[in-house]
């Protein structure tokens, strides 16, 4: 159980991300972020929406773990850095982020190497599932 939050902002108290079993709706399909591996558990993690369909948007436990990563780096770039509790949650962003601020560079992943029969890219070290 979470202390009471009064008087600290929502980004100190962020809840834990997802985890198989935790007593969410678990299934087990395709998970459509980044590893887009099939068979494997995921969590509808909501639907989206493009000009000719709409669908749900399942993810895998690895991938949502990605997303909350992502997702604080920008909330705590776009709120500010204070206290010691956010500096600690900035301490999880992946490496390859951008020194400026996340969200504003984008590598296109133009060279890559392969290292043990995985392909990753030369420029932000990030591994490719082709």
């Amino acid at each position: 159980m979470l202390a009471p939050a009064a008087g600290r902002p929502w980004r100190d108290v962020w809840p834990l991300v997802a985890q198989t079993d935790d007593g969410n709706p678990w299934g087990t399909g395709a998970c459509w972020l980044y590893c887009r591996r099939d068979g494997v558990r995921v969590l509808w993690v909501g639907s989206v929406k493009t000009p000719g369909a709409t669908g749900d948007v399942y993810a895998c436990g690895p991938c949502l773990v990605e997303l909350d990563a992502i997702v604080r780096a920008q909330a705590h770039g776009r709120d500010g850095a204070g206290g010691r509790a956010m500096q600690a949650a900035a301490l999880a962003v992946p490496t390859h982020a951008p020194s400026d601020g996340p969200g504003t560079a984008v590598c296109e992943h133009r060279r890559t190497v392969s290292r043990h029969g995985k392909t990753f890219c030369r420029a932000c070290e990030r591994q490719l599932y082709l």
